[in-house]
């Protein structure tokens, strides 16, 4: 009897051990994976773009008049002058429109075509010759400047942080600007005799010219496929010119001088812009997702 009490015994504990044994061979459950988080979207493609500003000029314009007045036969004194006193532009309304591609997440580029209008060029020009008879001749000039401007632009966007990407970008193009509407008010004194007033108008001119830019600015996610930027520029967009005068008092003493010539400017016009603008992205593409592993 106590030979079959110890066998069970033994059985017993045998049949516990296996049961460990089995137990400890086994892992234990996996951990929940927790969900993955949606996949940003990348822009890469094409888009389309707009923009309005505004464009403040950088610089008084250096100005000049063609034919030369000073070398003339009537100004032989070599203390003559040629003065042109506060050339003034004003501001500029921008409008463009254009379109680009998305190289990647912070490469892209595109190509706009502008409209610059709304400004007003004026200027007084006061040509002295101090030999007697000593004269002196004033000429006030007012003209309208507008700019039709190609540029090929490149950007560098420098990440994005809670959907605000600022960037920077370059570009390069060309410009035609064209001074219209233009009049020239002023008089004529010479010797002794008392002023007579003079002017006429001039030619509507335009000019082609190298222009190129530099920018900087913020752009917003507003959705999936739409982007707000808001940026400044800087635009150098080349020289302008005028047509021929045409003298309204030919037989004036200054009639030499306005009848004939053309007022140009020897300076680059350069503009600072301030630009609000939308992105329409025509193509999004979700990267694909990552392949699904588990360890145990």
């Amino acid at each position: 009897m106590a030979k079959f009490k110890a066998l069970i015994i033994a059985g017993g504990a045998l049949l516990a051990l296996t049961r460990v044994a089995s137990a400890a061979d086994l892992l234990p459950p996996p951990p929940a994976l927790e969900p993955l988080p949606p996949a940003p979207m990348e822009f890469n493609g094409w888009y389309l773009r707009g923009d309005v500003g505004l464009g403040f000029n950088a610089a008084a314009p250096s100005m000049a008049v063609s034919p030369d007045p000073l070398p003339a036969a009537l100004l032989v004194d070599a203390a003559s002058t040629n003065t042109f006193y506060n050339p003034t532009i004003s501001a500029s309304g921008i409008f463009d429109f254009g379109f680009g591609y998305q190289f990647n997440s912070w490469l892209r580029g595109d190509v706009t075509e502008e409209f610059r209008g709304g400004s007003s060029f004026q200027t007084l020009e006061v040509l002295n010759e101090p030999t007697p008879p000593a004269s002196q001749y004033a000429d006030f000039y007012r003209g309208n400047l507008s700019s039709y401007v190609t540029m090929i632009n490149g950007y560098a966007d420098l990440g994005t942080w809670y959907g605000v990407t600022p960037y920077v970008g370059l570009g390069g193009g060309f410009a035609y600007n064209k001074l219209s509407g233009m009049t020239d008010t002023g008089f004529a004194a010479v010797g002794g005799n008392p002023p007579s007033p003079v002017g006429g108008y001039l030619d509507d001119g335009g000019k082609w010219s190298f222009a190129w830019a530099a920018m900087l600015g913020l752009s917003f996610d507003v959705t999936q496929n739409l982007k707000l930027d808001l940026g400044y520029r800087y635009l150098d967009y080349g020289r302008f010119t005028s047509g021929v005068s045409h003298c309204l008092s030919p037989g004036s003493p200054s009639g030499f001088s306005c009848q004939g010539y053309t007022v140009y400017s020897k300076s680059e016009l350069a503009s600072n812009d301030l630009r609000i603008g939308l992105r329409w992205m025509l193509d999004t593409q979700a990267p694909p997702p990552a392949p699904l592993v588990r360890k145990y």
